[in-house]
Parts: structure tokens; sequence; C-alpha cells
């Protein structure tokens, strides 16, 4: 597997596992707000959301490992951000987590998502300016040992 594979997989792997928790806390909030009481969830519901959360995941390969333009970048993320949107709503529809007429469930449901968004994308931007500041750190490490010997290291 090439290194470029396992960091894509890797990346995978760490989205989902922050979608799942961000997905099971924006459920457990929008339980207690909607269906408060003695509400009892089926167990379907984990399976539900851990599919929804693998799917949302692979919305990470809307953007490509290579220089793009800011504008394209922006659009990407924007594009990813309809997507996660048209998935989590879809599924929200589909599995019959909310009632598509209520507005309130409606504006619930799109402001978790917009939140869970949020933090991931933060959490995964972070996580790209460590490996950028990484990378440029042993570059410089690099050229001033070869700016040295004239060998390479």
């Amino acid at each position: 597997m090439t290194e470029s594979i396992k960091k894509r997989v890797t990346e995978l792997l760490l989205t989902f596992c922050m979608v799942t928790t961000g997905s099971v806390f924006v459920c457990a909030v929008y339980n207690n707000i909607f269906w408060s009481g003695d509400t009892f969830l089926d167990a379907d519901i984990l399976w539900q959301l851990l599919a929804m959360a693998f799917v949302c995941s692979l919305g990470n390969f809307i953007h490509p490992y290579r220089e793009i333009s800011r504008r394209r970048a922006v659009f990407n993320k924007g594009l990813h951000y309809v997507y996660i949107n048209v998935v989590v709503l879809g599924s929200g529809y589909g599995f019959g987590w909310m009632d598509i007429e209520n507005i309130f469930m409606l504006a619930a449901m799109m402001l978790g998502i917009l939140v869970v968004f949020v933090v991931v994308s933060s959490v995964i931007w972070r996580l790209h300016i460590r490996e950028s500041e990484n990378l440029n750190r042993k570059l410089k490490e690099y050229q001033q040992a070869m700016g040295k010997t004239g060998q390479p290291v």
C-alpha cells in the first residue's frame, strides 16, 4: 500500500470516528428536544448512525491530495457541505428520524450538521497544517544538510 493510500485511509477512519461521535452527540441532544420523556430508541438507530457516518466520511474523496487554487478549494468545501446535508437529511427522512414538515426539526438537524461539519473540518484542517509544517521543516533540514556537504544525506 502506498503512503498516499495509507494517508487517505487513515484520514477516512479518523473522519468516520469524529463524525460518529458528533452524530451520537447531536442525536442525544435532538432526542432530548423533540422526543423527551420515556422515549425508547430502537437499537437499529446505532447501525443507522454508523452507516450514515461512513457515507458522510466518503465525502473526503471530494478533496484532492494535490495543490489546487483557493477558489477550487472553497468550491470543493461547499460541495462537500452540500453532500453532507443530502446524506444526513436523506438519512433522517429515510430512517424516520425527523418529520420533514416540522420546520423546527429540520432547522435543528441542519444546525447539528453545521456544528459537526465545522468541528470535523477544523480538526482535519489543523492536521493538514501540522503535516505541512513537518514536511517544510524536514525539507529545510535536508536543504541545510545538502548546503553544508554538497552531498545527499
